[in-house]
């Protein structure tokens, strides 16, 4: 469906343009780069909670652990995955539980939430700050 994560990412954001995303009308960027790592998407919410968004084709476990990294500045952290990995990643849902980071995908015109994220305090508030202003440019 996907040829590369970069499709996979592009098509997540055109849904975060309409109002049907699961986090309502949204501010996001791509690409936030910071020491430990980039994250693929960045949103925040109308409410300002900053949502960080892993995306991968198939290495599920890779995302998680990048997704996990992702809530020393996300207040939620999610893994996005095409709809045809969705079952093998949610055999092991309770690894994503362990974590607080939740699970969705791209179905039906929209982003599903597979796995709800926990939401977390950020170890880095600055960091959380950091990422909230690259959005906003």
């Amino acid at each position: 469906m996907f040829q590369d994560e970069k499709a996979l990412v592009l098509q997540f954001v055109d849904q975060l343009k309409t109002t049907d995303s699961p986090w309502g009308e949204v501010k996001y960027g791509t690409e936030f780069d910071y020491q430990r790592g980039r994250t693929d998407i960045i949103v925040v919410s109308p409410e300002g909670k900053v949502i960080a968004i892993e995306a991968k084709l198939t290495k599920w476990k890779t995302a998680l652990q990048q997704a996990y990294r992702n809530q020393c500045f996300a207040d939620l952290s999610y893994v996005l995955l095409p709809e045809t990995e969705i079952n093998n990643a949610s055999r092991y849902s309770l690894e994503f539980r362990k974590r607080g980071v939740g699970l969705c995908y791209l179905a039906d015109g929209g982003i599903n939430i597979a796995q709800d994220a926990y939401e977390t305090e950020p170890l880095q508030p600055w960091l959380r700050e950091k990422a909230m202003g690259f959005v906003e440019n």
